[in-house]
């Protein structure tokens, strides 16, 4: 197993990858490469006490003069091609914002992505092993009995599933953010900005205050974008340019305060919005799981489930003639249960063992694991309910 990490933050690096590492280290021969500091990104002196309570893993350090290109496009890298074809892996686990260079890779490649699929699964150290970066609300083929048993199982999956946190009703949430009734609110999730972030080369537009310019020139007098925060860019970024722009809009454009311990402001803006934006970002969930129709600026793919937009001026036309279309319940029930069951990896779990790594990355689907992972989910589901609120 190959393990090439140039995009991973020391967070998501100690986190993560070293769990996966050490579990797959157990049974099987594994590479790890990875580039020194830069740009948030890499390895340094912090993680190498890390490295050497693994003696049995066969460490690369990508440190040549191009190293900072390794996080976005590596197709250049001859030397690299070289040394992976040298390792000879038959598991490539990626955690690179470039999906060009690692699908030339030897073996089945797949990419270390967010697991977390809000806000029903949440857990903070999901991942998953995505076949691309940003293909959402997918399936793979299944069987018509395959399908009855995801359908069979959606149903406890969701009682498990309760929200522990619920937003709050539609009229306490608008005044809690001072938003008008009487308009229309489009929603918009903004994505993490911040120097470490390499993955938000792949967004329509270059940064968030690009993003709310170009939605809000599409929006009319009684219209109003309303804006949520990502709570790392809250914590790290700097919102200059987000308050410039939202000023320029002359009030068409709300930036919301987060809720805190009241619920998630994103989900209850995709609940009651009329209407939902997204990118790239994971937020999509919150839209379909609320019945919300949703706009995917994005060039992955999506389930045709979901029945997204790809313009904002799509679903505005649909909104005006009360015909938007939004995803499908039953097959949003059957992809969560799905991706619950048969995609998410929690690396806090202390039952995650190589045979359960090395599975996901070799089947896209395993209904043998199925109902061992809903027993998990129930337990897990059980600790949250009992926590005080």
């Amino acid at each position: 197993m190959l393990f090439y990490l140039p995009a991973a933050t020391p967070w998501w690096f100690e986190m993560i990858c070293i769990p996966l590492i050490r579990l797959t280290a157990e049974k099987h021969e594994v590479h790890v490469m990875v580039p020194p500091p830069w740009s948030g990104t890499g390895i340094g002196a912090g993680q190498i006490p890390l490295l050497a309570r693994l003696p049995d893993v066969y460490w690369h350090i990508l440190d040549g003069p191009d190293h900072p290109l390794l996080r976005t496009d590596a197709s250049g890298q001859d030397d690299l091609f070289e040394l992976v074809r040298v390792v000879a892996p038959d598991i490539v686990l990626c955690r690179s914002a470039d999906n060009i260079a690692p699908a030339r890779f030897p073996g089945i490649v797949r990419y270390l992505m967010e697991g977390g699929a809000p806000p029903l699964i949440n857990a903070p150290r999901s991942v998953w092993l995505a076949p691309d970066l940003f293909d959402h609300g997918t399936l793979p083929d299944l069987s018509d009995a395959e399908l009855a048993l995801l359908d069979a199982l959606a149903g406890p999956v969701f009682d498990a599933l309760d929200i522990c946190a619920r937003p709050p009703a539609r009229e306490a949430f608008f005044a809690m953010h001072g938003l008008p009734t009487e308009k229309r609110v489009i929603g918009l999730p903004l994505d993490y900005e911040h120097r470490e972030n390499f993955f938000a080369r792949h967004n329509r537009y270059p940064s968030n205050a690009a993003t709310i310019a170009a939605i809000a020139a599409e929006l009319d007098e009684d219209t109003i974008l309303a804006v949520t925060h990502h709570p790392l860019t809250e914590r790290h970024g700097d919102p200059r340019s987000i308050d410039a722009v939202v000023a320029a809009q002359g009030g068409r454009v709300r930036v919301l305060a987060s809720l805190g311990r009241q619920g998630s402001t994103t989900q209850g803006l995709a609940a009651h919005a009329d209407g939902f934006v997204t990118g790239n970002s994971k937020s999509w969930s919150n839209a379909v799981i609320a019945g919300t129709p949703l706009v995917r600026l994005s060039p992955f793919a999506t389930g045709d489930w979901v029945g997204a937009y790809a313009s904002v001026a799509d679903l505005l036309s649909d909104l005006d003639r009360g015909s938007a279309r939004r995803a499908d319940p039953l097959a949003a029930r059957r992809w969560f249960a799905f991706h619950l069951l048969n995609n998410v990896i929690d690396t806090a779990d202390e039952r995650l063992d190589a045979e359960a790594i090395v599975g996901r990355a070799l089947t896209d689907a395993d209904p043998g694991r199925w109902r061992e992972m809903l027993e998990r989910q129930v337990a897990s589901d059980r600790k949250c309910k009992a926590q005080p609120a």
